[in-house]
């Protein structure tokens, strides 16, 4: 769906719709939905990440990425829909992942950095 201008590079929105069948056409200002607006990419992880029953594991492994790497797309994704990422919580989730050897401490400082960044 192209939704920039190819002129000025301003939000295109709908403002018509027409039935294939009988070509009746509805004409007004539309809103896309939220998920619309998400990238091609972020539409993909979200279909994955619902086949994988929301595993960040199991998306990691699928993706061969490493479990902070999914959160953070995962925290993306929710910020792009219009959500509120809790940066405390994600500050504790990488300091417990950290204890539990599931990442490295680079990995930690990394990941600290862009939620303090947010």
């Amino acid at each position: 769906m192209i939704d920039k201008c190819p002129n000025c590079d301003g939000e295109l929105v709908i403002t018509s719709y027409q039935c294939k069948k009988c070509g009746t056409e509805i004409r007004g200002y539309f809103e896309r939905d939220k998920f619309s607006r998400l990238t091609s990419e972020e539409k993909d992880f979200i279909e994955l990440f619902l086949r994988k029953r929301g595993s960040i594991k199991d998306v990691g492994e699928e993706l061969g990425i490493s479990y902070p790497t999914v959160r953070n797309k995962l925290d993306k994704v929710i910020k792009s829909l219009g959500g509120k990422v809790d940066n405390e919580q994600s500050r504790l989730d990488i300091l417990n992942m950290l204890n539990n050897g599931e990442i490295t401490a680079e990995e930690a400082k990394e990941l600290l950095k862009e939620v303090n960044n947010d």
